[in-house]
C-alpha cells in the first residue's frame, strides 16, 4: 500500500497496527520526534485515521507505555521461583529489569520520563504500571513474612530497591559506563550493584567482601 496514497485500512485490528507503527517510530526517532501524521504514513491511512483511536499524541504513548509496562512484567515475573528465596528472587528480578530497559531504552524512557502529561489520566497505564511493580512487591512481602527483611511498608522496602535499580539503568542507557574502566566485568559489576542494593532491606544481611577483579 503506498503511502503517497492513503487509502482505507482493512486490516483487522487498525489499533494494534498504529501502537506497533508507534513502537517502531519511537526506537528510529525517539519520542520528541513521533507524529500521528507519520505513523498514519507508515501504517497507509488517512492522517485522520489515528484520531478514531487515539484521542491525541499523548494518549498513543500512554498506551503505548502500557503495554512497555506489561512486557517488563513478563520479563520479571518469569524469573521468580519458590525454589529460591525471597533474596535470590530479588535479584532475578533486578538483573531482568536491567535487561529489559537495555534492550529497550527508547521504551523505558518513555516508561519513566516526562513526555507522557496528566499520567493518572490513563487508567491502563496505571494499571499496567502497578502490576509490573508488584512483582518486587510481593517478593518484598514475603521476605518480611519470612523474617528475612526489615519488617514495616513493603512500599517502602520496595521502593528502596527499586530507585536503586533505576538509577543503574538510566545510567546505563543514557552512555554513562561507556568508556570507563570498571573495576569488574560488567555483568558482575551489575549483579554486585544489585546484591548491595538488596543489603539495605534484609533483616541481617550476611558478611559481604567486595573484590576488584583486575
Amino acid at each position: 500500500m503506498s503511502n503517497d496514497h492513503p487509502t482505507n485500512y482493512h486490516h483487522g485490528n487498525l489499533r494494534l497496527a498504529l501502537l506497533e507503527a508507534a513502537v517502531e517510530q519511537i526506537k528510529d526517532v525517539g519520542v520528541e520526534k513521533l507524529s500521528l501524521r507519520g505513523i498514519a504514513r507508515t501504517v497507509g491511512v488517512s492522517q485522520t485515521a489515528p484520531y478514531r483511536h487515539f484521542k491525541d499524541k499523548n494518549e498513543l504513548l500512554a498506551e503505548v507505555a502500557a503495554q512497555a509496562y506489561l512486557d517488563l512484567y513478563h520479563a520479571t515475573s518469569k524469573h521468580i521461583s519458590n525454589d529460591q528465596s525471597a533474596n535470590e528472587n530479588i535479584q532475578t528480578i533486578g538483573a531482568a529489569y536491567l535487561a529489559f530497559a537495555i534492550a529497550n531504552p527508547e521504551k523505558y524512557k518513555l516508561m519513566f520520563g516526562p513526555s507522557i502529561q496528566n499520567r493518572r489520566a490513563y487508567a491502563n497505564m496505571v494499571a499496567a504500571g502497578e502490576k509490573s511493580f508488584n512483582v518486587l512487591i510481593s517478593q518484598v512481602e514475603r521476605g518480611i513474612s519470612d523474617g528475612a527483611f526489615l519488617s514495616g511498608c513493603s512500599m517502602i522496602l520496595a521502593n528502596t530497591l527499586w530507585t536503586q535499580v533505576h538509577g543503574m539503568a538510566s545510567l546505563i542507557i543514557d552512555g554513562f559506563y561507556q568508556d570507563r574502566d570498571m573495576p569488574m566485568p560488567f555483568d558482575e559489576f551489575l549483579r554486585t550493584q544489585i546484591s548491595i542494593a538488596s543489603r539495605a532491606i534484609q533483616l541481617n544481611p550476611r558478611p559481604f567482601t567486595l573484590t576488584k577483579i583486575d
